[in-house]
């Protein structure tokens, strides 16, 4: 009976422990799987962390203090000013038609003085021609100046027979002339009169003169189907000439205290525009940024700097080189 009993208990221990070595294995293997499965969101989170990591550093071009003594960069602080929307078109210099008289005989005769040729200034009251004429019983006609003004133009000669009405001078003010814009139909609507305009003639290339918009017309040409606009312009050095071509830019809006940027500060990259942003010491980011209204001396910017950090504006193309080179080298 005491055998049996002890072989019964000997089978039951064995099976506890069998049972304990069971337990053992599953929490041990339950133990591996967990630390397996931490490993691999480890080395899945650390690839990403060293590709954003690189991607910064490629964002960012550190020159050697010898690139620094070999080149000339300026830099300057972003700040908020203004930027115009414009309009371009085609004109012509014109005489200001408001200033301008013709002289005219209210008599027929010989006429047989002319104090004044082109270019000459006139005052209001002088004297510009005689003409004899048997109706003034032996007195000439005096033909007076009625304003102030340069002789654009000369008719006659003296000596010549001369019929009732016939011109004889043409005055206008060289100093206030007019630009006669051709505006295309579908911009018409952008046009309004007090606005400022820019203008350049081919007389004097890279010089700018400005004028300002003071009468719309109010008929399209059937053929060209543009719209005259003049524009009123101070011609006090008397450089400008009627008839003279003009490239014509109307400033249609003024957006103020925006984000502007020079020119020289973009570069491009896949036809994305960007800057370089100075950081501490030799460091330059380079940022890729949303561009608003351009004009080919600046940009608005959207996005991409901040007002008061610092971009580089001449010689921004060296840094680029050298970002461009640094890639080059990182793929050999």
């Amino acid at each position: 009976m005491n055998n049996k009993k002890s072989h019964r208990e000997r089978r039951f221990l064995i099976a506890v422990s069998r049972l304990q070595r069971a337990i053992g294995c599953v929490v041990a293997l339950i133990i591996i799987l967990a630390l397996t499965g931490c490993g691999k969101k480890e080395s899945s989170e650390k690839p990403t962390t060293d590709a954003a990591a690189a991607q910064a550093n490629q964002n960012v071009i550190i020159l050697t203090k010898e690139n620094l003594q070999n080149v000339s960069l300026k830099i300057e602080p972003v700040t908020r000013g203004a930027i115009e929307t414009t309009l371009k078109a085609a004109g012509t210099v014109s005489t200001n038609v408001n200033k301008t008289a013709k002289i005219v005989t209210t008599l027929e005769g010989r006429l047989v003085k002319m104090n004044f040729d082109l270019n000459d200034r006139v005052k209001t009251g002088d004297v510009l021609a005689l003409i004899e004429t048997p109706e003034l019983l032996g007195r000439p006609l005096e033909l007076k100046a009625p304003i102030d003004g340069a002789i654009i133009d000369r008719k006659v000669t003296v000596g010549e027979l001369v019929s009732k009405d016939k011109e004889i001078y043409t005055i206008s003010d060289p100093t206030d002339l007019w630009v006669i814009a051709e505006i295309k139909e579908r911009d018409i609507g952008a046009v309004k009169v007090g606005q400022d305009a820019t203008f350049s003639v081919l007389a004097f290339p890279g010089e700018i003169f400005r004028g300002q918009v003071v009468r719309i017309g109010n008929q399209v040409q059937p053929e060209s189907r543009t719209l005259e606009v003049r524009l009123q312009v101070g011609n006090a050095d008397g450089r400008l000439k009627p008839g003279m071509f003009a490239d014509v830019e109307i400033t249609t809006s003024l957006l103020q205290n925006v984000i502007v940027i020079p020119e020289a500060a973009f570069q491009s990259i896949k036809d994305a525009p960007i800057v370089f942003v100075a950081l501490d010491g030799d460091k330059f980011e380079k940022r890729v940024v949303k561009l608003g209204l351009q004009r080919p001396d600046r940009a608005q910017i959207l996005e991409g700097v901040k007002e008061g950090e610092r971009v580089v504006t001449d010689g921004s193309f060296i840094l680029k080189s050298e970002m461009l080179k640094g890639q080059l080298q990182d793929k050999d």
